[in-house]
């Protein structure tokens, strides 16, 4: 098993753990905690050593077209140096962009992880945790079952916000509307966190979270990252 996968490596097959910018620099303790539950999960990645370039996406999304292409090249040009030939990464933006724009054989974590569960039903009398589907990661992807599984698997017991999926609303703080205008970002989460009815919103993207827990107000907040690792029985060491 390991002189195959020393081959893999020569082959040029890496699989490489990408956290992203907001994970790697702002929220490193989601991104420890991702390398941890990939570790238990039996994946085999390799992390690149010293500085995370951003993939480009709010530079992308905030109409910098050649700014992009610059990162995109020096990202490419990276992952061609340690023969990077698939990605996975936490972030739902990230995720979008090394995927569709720069066409790259990419996952976000909730399906590696979700790929590697038995099969089963959600539990019934667990604590509830609601689940918030961020834009990049639903709308925009389509992934909408492996979070809420990882999340049931876990112990909890899955609710929902009354958009949700398809129809969920925005966190309010991507497409550049927090930089810009942070008071409509934070009356956007403020709003819908009021929905939240059990006290505990869990979201499967970093920007998101840190948006929503800086707005909570008598809401627990949790990254997924930290629903999963923690599960329902540790909620007093949060």
């Amino acid at each position: 098993m390991i002189f195959r996968r020393w081959l893999e490596k020569l082959a040029g097959s890496n699989t490489l753990y990408y956290p992203g910018c907001v994970t790697h620099y702002a929220l490193p303790e989601i991104e420890g905690r991702y390398e941890a539950l990939l570790r238990q999960a039996g994946v085999d990645f390799i992390m690149l050593p010293g500085e995370t370039l951003c993939c480009g996406s709010p530079v992308k999304r905030a109409g910098y077209l050649a700014d992009f292409e610059t990162l995109k090249a020096k990202n490419l040009e990276v992952f061609a140096r340690f023969s990077v030939r698939r990605i996975i990464t936490n972030c739902p933006g990230c995720y979008h962009t090394l995927k569709h724009d720069y066409g790259l054989e990419t996952y976000h974590v909730t399906q590696v992880l979700a790929d590697r569960l038995p099969g089963g039903e959600q539990a019934t009398s667990s604590p509830s945790i609601t689940y918030h589907d961020p834009c990049h990661l639903g709308r925009w992807s389509g992934i909408y079952d492996e979070p809420r599984r990882l999340l049931a698997e876990a112990g909890w017991t899955v609710t929902e916000l009354p958009d949700n999926r398809e129809q969920s609303l925005c966190c309010g703080a991507g497409g550049g509307v927090k930089a810009n205008f942070p008071e409509l970002a934070n009356a956007i989460a403020r709003q819908r966190l009021a929905l939240v009815e059990n006290g505990r919103l869990c979201t499967a993207c970093p920007l998101c979270y840190a948006h929503f827990k800086e707005n909570a107000d008598g809401v627990e907040v949790l990254e997924l990252s930290q629903a999963l690792a923690l599960g329902p029985g540790e909620e007093g060491t949060r």
